[in-house]
């Protein structure tokens, strides 16, 4: 009996090693096919080519994006907006700027002399701040009626990736919590809470008599309820549980890496699922694909850090030609650039194909006008298609890693799993080809639209006087609406949920290195991106290109246009 243990043991062992060095074989030829598909780096920029803003969630970009390119760059050379997907005919994109969530993969589709810039954050500090926003807007939702239905022609933030993930996986964590927190009993009557007033002040409230004291005397001190952990509490899922979730590791773990590399689940090439489960298995693999990052982020144009964004600033504006002193320009994209519909996946496509709980507002088809530059119903539903053949090939490369990790012994089972993600891959491959053909005779087909001659509209204020303005906008804008969905998470005693840099700094020492762990890999990329940053203004100040960004304060006066406030 003992020899029978034996021999099968030494069989499993046997299964084990050879799936093992198939898998390495296979994670060695994905890697090749990967090198084959991104044979297009990042161009210099020559003042008329696209610029190409790779925009990393949870680094400022919108503020970078909203108050420096965009005001930087006239309307008519703007392209369309590009946040939920893509809208631009990518052979003639007809505009100068694009800004987007996609991974570098899509420069793939961008024209030969494409210019990169992008914006990194230290990971520790952008991990938390994605799981901060993603309950923040999850909470904003509770508030909403039944009867709820996404605005018209408007993106919301939930159709945005990776949000169209993450806040729907938030809010169906909290939705359940909340309710049994409301249908628990008042407090006792003579609790008090700590809370904080917008400036960041303690005061303190009692919601039974309605009340509220700067100080209490030491007997109301004795019914001084505990401050929340906004970190972790039974309203939603604690920090130190989520950073251990699949989604987590999926979305935002070295997620400026897969971003970079163009491997994120929202990449526009086939295979990135499979090689970021080679990356969690080889080490070798996952530092040669560092190295090919390192190298890739140096050919950008600009690469900045949201813990330095005004040098930041400053370094872009030289790199683009944008003089800081010089003008800044009015609202508007260009009317007549090329759009192209839905390249890629909204929320409402990731709940059809049944990768996301329903959502609370259904997939809104918009109607087909060749002259505006919209998909043709054919091809809209050949997107879909294509997105939705992804979908299930991520879901079966997710059972396929599941297998591996938990060290799978039923080869039939593998060779099924193995079988179906093989051809799911193949249908995707097709779908993609289809898509493309699709999209080319369209494009012969569609008329050429003519640009109008128009004025460049430009405001009151320098470009960098306008970022000084827009970005307090922005900074006093995001506070409040912090500040409003936040007050939907709070007990019956009136606790509530903070989230503030004196909060993270309470955050156990453990739990902080264990995200530094998780993202080592973006820990050395931010690295590199500093080093970068700093040489490149070295150089600028050198040639004389580098201006300073005005104070914050002379932003907030009138001055002629596009010179200085005074």
């Amino acid at each position: 009996m003992a020899r029978l243990i034996l021999v099968l043991v030494l069989a499993v062992a046997a299964l084990q090693i050879v799936n093992s060095e198939q898998q390495q074989q296979d994670c060695k030829s994905l890697l090749q096919e990967y090198y084959e598909f991104n044979h297009k780096e990042a161009a210099p920029y020559t003042g008329e080519n696209l610029v190409y803003f790779l925009h990393i969630p949870r680094t400022a970009g919108r503020t970078f994006h909203s108050c420096l390119l965009r005001l930087g760059t006239p309307g008519r050379k703007r392209c369309p907006k590009a946040y939920d997907h893509l809208r631009i005919d990518f052979k003639v994109p007809n505009c100068q700027l694009l800004s987007s969530h996609d991974d570098f993969s899509v420069v793939e589709q961008l024209p030969d002399n494409v210019a990169v810039v992008s914006q990194m954050r230290d990971p520790v500090d952008r991990f938390l701040s994605a799981y901060e926003f993603a309950i923040e807007v999850a909470a904003r939702q509770l508030r909403r009626s039944k009867n709820y239905t996404k605005p018209r022609n408007r993106v919301v933030t939930d159709d945005v990736w990776p949000w169209s993930y993450l806040i729907p996986y938030f809010a169906e964590d909290i939705k359940p919590k909340m309710a049994e927190v409301k249908a628990e009993p008042l407090m006792a009557p003579g609790v008090w809470s700590e809370q904080r007033s917008d400036d960041g002040q303690v005061y303190y409230w009692n919601k039974f008599l309605n009340m509220s004291k700067w100080t209490l005397d030491e007997s109301e001190k004795q019914h001084l309820v505990p401050n929340l952990d906004p970190y972790n509490n039974r309203m939603f899922m604690p920090l130190a549980e989520f950073m251990k979730q699949p989604i987590a590791r999926d979305l935002l773990h070295n997620g400026e890496l897969m971003q970079v590399l163009g491997l994120t689940n929202y990449s526009h090439w086939q295979g990135a699922s499979q090689l970021r489960s080679c990356m969690l298995q080889d080490s070798a693999i996952s530092q040669e694909l560092l190295d090919f990052a390192l190298k890739r982020i140096e050919k950008f144009t600009h690469v900045g850090a949201t813990d330095r964004l005004f040098e930041s600033v400053e370094s872009a504006a030289a790199a683009l030609n944008m003089p800081l002193d010089g003008p800044a320009y009015g609202a508007g994209e260009a009317s007549s650039a090329n759009i192209e519909r839905a390249r890629s996946l909204t929320w409402a496509e990731a709940m059809k194909s049944g990768e996301a709980p329903l959502p609370q507002h259904s997939d809104d088809d918009a109607s087909y006008d060749q002259s505006a530059g919209s998909d043709s119903p054919d091809v809209h539903q050949l997107a879909r298609l294509a997105r939705v053949r992804r979908m299930a090939v991520s879901e079966l490369q997710r059972t396929w890693n599941a297998a591996v990790e938990r060290q799978e012994t039923d080869q039939a089972y593998l060779r099924e799993v193995r079988g179906e993600l093989n051809a799911a891959r193949a249908e995707l491959a097709e779908a993609q080809q289809q898509l493309v053909a699709a999209r080319a005779e369209e494009v012969k087909m569609r008329k050429v639209l003519g640009e109008q001659p128009q004025k460049d509209k430009t405001l009151e204020l320098s470009l960098g006087a306008e970022f000084q303005r827009c970005a307090t906008r922005a900074q006093n804008r995001n506070k409040s609406r912090k500040k409003n969905s936040l007050l939907n998470l709070r007990l019956n005693d009136y606790r509530q949920v903070y989230f503030s840099k004196e909060d993270r700094k309470a955050i156990p020492a453990a739990l902080i290195e264990e995200i530094k762990q998780l993202n080592a890999l973006d820990i050395a990329l931010h690295k590199r991106a500093l080093e970068l940053l700093e040489k490149r203004r070295t150089d600028q100040t050198t040639a004389g290109k580098l201006q300073a960004l005005p104070p914050v304060a002379v932003a907030q006066h009138r001055a002629q246009r596009g010179r200085p406030a005074v």
